[in-house]
This record gives C-alpha cells, structure tokens and sequence, in this order.
C-alpha cells in the first residue's frame, strides 16, 4: 500500500490499476438531516431551533412566539427557583443582618420583625416581544378587564412600578409648568363637552 501525493509518478506492476473513491451524493436531504439533528441538541438544552442555529427560514410569528414562551418559561423557572432563591436571597439577608448588626440602618426590633424588613419583591431582566404592539394591546384588555395590575404588568418588563409612576408624575409636571402638551399624556385627549344643538342659549333661558 503506498500512499498518492499531488506530482506523485506511481511505477505499477504488471496487473495493478489505480482507482479512486468515488463517495455517493448526499443528495438534497442532507440539509434536512442536519436540521433534525440540530433540533435534537436544541431540545436537549432546553431552548429553541432557532436559538441555537439562527436560522429563521421556517418560522412565523406563532410558531416562534410559541417556542419563546417555553424557552421563557423554562429561564423564569431558573431565575426564580435557582439565582433568586438559592443566591439572591442568602444575600439580602446577610446584607441586612449586617447592616442591623452595624447600626447603618435604623431597623427597630429588627429580631421580631425580621421576616417584615427582609421582604422583597425581586423583580428580573424583562423580555422583549417579536409583535410588542400585540403584547402591548393584550397587557391593556387584561388590566382593563380586572385580570392583571399595572405593577404585574410592569413587572414583567423589569421595571419598578413605583419608578414608572413617579418618573410618569415628574414629566407631567415639568410639561405643565412648561406649557408643553403631547399626545402621550391622557389628560390632553379629552374631547370638550358640547351642548345639545337645539337647546336654547343661556340669555333665552334667563328671559
């Protein structure tokens, strides 16, 4: 056996033949397998296709809001059960315990009202929509309809409701004592009141 190099000049033997490979065509289907393969790593990590890949040939607005959904599912479980049970909390309340123990905070009785000083809200990274107007619609029937609160629904951004509203009440205010007046502010898109049109005017009333 004697290996062939490009520039090689092979000497054969009375009988010997030089033949070469010739492997069969994957055909067409090969991308299809990859695909399969790909999505089987995909799943066995917990995320989508088309995290993994970037490839987004195959997908519509519901087919990957689905599969972030689950994906999202998936990264609130870990966020609360894991980082903010198992980390975040032993830290808070060593950060209090120590702050208690210092005298940086006043936190009176802080013994028999430990559980009320540790309480916390903890509130993650918020998620970014494919369609954010249909989000957006969707969060407004849900509050309107009693389903949901503005603070759970600006929770699911990461934000802070009280941050929201008093950012909401300072630009307000600044656009009031500017004279400024823009459409995004509720209070400008009352329509004047208009009295009926064969009702008499006020000086035929006092007569």
């Amino acid at each position: 056996m004697a290996g062939l190099e490009p520039g090689t000049l092979q000497l054969l033997e009375p009988g010997e033949d030089v033949k070469f490979s010739a492997p069969a065509d994957v055909g067409a289907s090969y991308s299809d397998f990859l695909r399969m393969q790909f999505r089987a790593v995909a799943a066995a990590m917990g995320i989508t296709y088309e995290m993994l890949t970037g490839d987004l040939t195959q997908v519509n607005y519901s087919s990957i809001r689905a599969g972030l959904l689950e994906f999202r599912r998936r990264c609130e479980a870990i966020q609360h059960g894991v980082i903010v049970h198992q980390f975040c909390r032993p830290v808070w309340r060593a950060w209090m315990e120590q702050a208690a123990l210092e005298g940086a905070l006043a936190l009176p009785a802080f013994t028999r009202r430990r559980r009320e000083y540790e309480a916390v809200k903890w509130i993650p990274q918020g998620w970014q929509w494919v369609d954010p107007k249909k989000e957006f619609d969707a969060l407004v029937t849900a509050i309107r309809a009693g389903l949901l609160s503005r603070s759970e629904a600006i929770s699911a951004f990461g934000y802070d409701a009280e941050d929201i509203d008093r950012e909401i009440a300072a630009d307000n205010a600044r656009a009031d004592a500017l004279g400024l007046v823009f459409d995004s502010d509720p209070r400008n898109d009352r329509q004047p009141s208009t009295a009926p049109a064969d009702s008499p005017p006020p000086d035929a009333q006092e007569n």
